[in-house]
């Protein structure tokens, strides 16, 4: 008897202390799924820094690059002189013009097969002519001594430069000064190297620019009394 009751005691509290060890747990178990907490968000991770990092370093190293300057294709050298029908002369009106005033006219002077060559811009090889309608206005028929004698490099692309001048008045042939003005309106400037074909370039006289009169300023009422009486000294 003695022996029954002491194994029921030991089976007793050990069952007791297996209780009493599955009761937190459980109240632990509980306290953390009914808290009501909010999950933490989603850490990026280092797979993505590293590819932010090696985009900024990329883009760091790209604005570091010093910029390549273009290089410029060099101009073709010329072979010789150029052949009459390949050239090919065009007139330009350099700013604006008005009437009652010299107007520049550049001709540019370019090729059409020939990559480069050298021509004489002359009198004799070059003829410029202005017109209104059927009206011939000026020719450098008239007066060849406006158009300039220089050698130019003529090219496909890039022209060769002479530069001329016209007084803005009518020519007769024997290119007087005494003509009259050519009046405000359009025009057209031709140009042609002797032996090829012409252009023709329309441009626009303007309205005369009236002439600026700066006054003089007036001499003080001292200053004139001073003048009278030097005046009025005996000799």
């Amino acid at each position: 008897m003695v022996l029954a009751i002491a194994v029921a005691m030991v089976i007793g509290i050990a069952q007791l202390l297996g209780i009493s060890s599955d009761e937190p747990e459980a109240e632990v178990s509980a306290s953390t799924v009914g808290s009501g907490t909010v999950p933490s968000p989603p850490v990026a991770t280092s797979d993505a820094r590293v590819g932010a990092e090696k985009q900024d370093r990329q883009r760091e190293t790209e604005q570091r690059k010093p910029r390549r300057k273009k290089t410029r294709t060099p101009l073709p050298e010329p072979t010789g002189p150029c052949e009459v029908s390949d050239v090919v002369v065009t007139p330009e009106i350099v700013g604006a013009a008005h009437a009652g005033s010299p107007v520049t006219i550049r001709l540019n002077v370019t090729t059409v097969d020939t990559p480069a060559c050298t021509y004489r811009v002359s009198p004799r090889n070059v003829a410029v002519k202005l017109v209104s309608g059927t009206d011939r206005i000026w020719s450098s028929q008239d007066c060849p001594a406006a158009v300039p004698e220089v050698d130019v490099i003529a090219r496909e692309k890039v022209p060769g430069v002479a530069e001329m001048q016209w007084r803005g008045q009518r020519s007769d042939s024997g290119c007087t000064r005494t003509t009259p003005w050519a009046l405000a309106g359009w025009y057209h400037a031709q140009a042609a190297a002797l032996g090829a074909e012409p252009t023709d370039v329309q441009f626009e006289l303007l309205p005369a620019v009236a002439p600026t009169i700066t006054p003089s300023p007036e001499p003080k009422k001292g200053e004139k009394d001073g003048e009278q009486d030097q005046a009025g000294e005996p000799g």
